[in-house]
């Protein structure tokens, strides 16, 4: 099929809603700014999708973390921190396709 900038091409020409966009049209709270194009697909945005292991049917926990209760900033948790329970719903792709990914 080919890396993440060529996998944007198809739903930038599809005119599919990026998840910020869509989140947008839904009325659900998103700090990024409305996008200049809401159909635009960018290469970054497919990767953060193919890299999440939701979609085997795992939650993952602790991906993130803040430092105190008053400091707001989220920080990246390395993976060995991260608390993941499977089969905890249905997968929307196999394990193994996603190990290849």
């Amino acid at each position: 099929m080919g890396g993440p900038s060529q996998i944007a091409t198809q739903p930038t020409k599809d005119k599919v809603l990026t998840p910020i966009a869509y989140k947008q049209k839904q009325d659900l709270n998103t700090p990024q700014a409305t996008p200049e194009n809401p159909s635009k697909w960018h290469q970054t945005t497919v990767r953060k999708i193919l890299e999440r292991s939701e979609y085997t049917g795992c939650i993952v926990n602790f991906k993130t973390f803040t430092d105190s209760i008053w400091d707001k900033k989220k920080r990246d948790n390395p993976v060995e921190n991260h608390s993941v329970f499977y089969d905890t719903h249905e997968a929307i792709i196999p394990e193994d396709i996603f190990e290849k990914i």
